[in-house]
């Protein structure tokens, strides 16, 4: 292989553990503004929300490292398709990370710092986004396709507690009107939870189409 060849092969395998990278810093935002959240510790969540310029910049640097391979080696085929799903694979962990931040966020805001129930759903759902992501990074970074299939199996699981979770918050709200706020706030990391799921889930099928060249919907 030339070294111009080998330097292109070797810049594509960075883009990859660009990625990998990113997505570990994602998942790791997610697991500290949730246990941030069961623990009332705002300097973990403090932490959280400093960490999300570097969660944005490694994004930008992998969106700027594809954008140059596009331009300037005019990639075909399997080449192209890593390059497209990467950038898409980006996206969804960047979001990932904001919604961490968010989360974060209640944590730094709430004034109560007590709980006004117990969180029996939402660590779970946490615990599953996570393992779920780590195991989408496993499927990208090894191409695949089977694994990331399998990944988003375990997203009917993250619904299910989701629903569970919503209805109990309703029922505090109809109970307790005063709660509003506490209780809207919870409902919003509930549905932060979910949606992380639904990023992991679109990860997946843009690994399935690096990989298989095949467009599925596994949402």
């Amino acid at each position: 292989m030339s070294p111009v060849r080998e330097k292109y092969h070797r810049e594509l395998e960075e883009l990859v553990a660009l990625a990998e990278d990113l997505g570990k810093k994602a998942g790791l935002a997610v697991d500290k503004s949730v246990n941030a959240l069961i623990d009332w510790d705002t300097d973990l969540a403090k932490e959280v929300v400093n960490g999300d310029q570097v969660i944005d910049d490694i994004n930008q640097k992998l969106e700027n490292r594809c954008m140059k391979l596009l331009a300037l080696q005019q990639p075909m085929a399997k080449d192209l398709r890593m390059i497209i799903a990467l950038l898409k694979i980006g996206i969804d962990l960047e979001r990932i990370g904001d919604l961490a931040v968010d989360m974060a966020r209640v944590t730094i805001q709430c004034q109560e710092k007590t709980h006004i129930t117990k969180l029996e759903y939402i660590p779970r759902m946490a615990q599953i986004d996570i393992e779920m992501l780590g195991k989408a990074l496993d499927a990208m970074k090894n191409y695949d396709a089977d694994l990331a299939r399998q990944t988003t199996k375990w997203d009917y699981e993250v619904d299910g507690l989701y629903v569970k979770a919503r209805a109990k918050l309703m029922n505090i709200l109809v109970g307790k009107p005063k709660l509003t706020d506490h209780a809207g706030s919870l409902m919003m990391v509930n549905r932060h939870l979910e949606r992380i799921g639904d990023h992991i889930c679109n990860i997946c099928e843009a690994i399935v189409y690096m990989v298989e060249a095949k467009r599925e919907h596994l949402n």
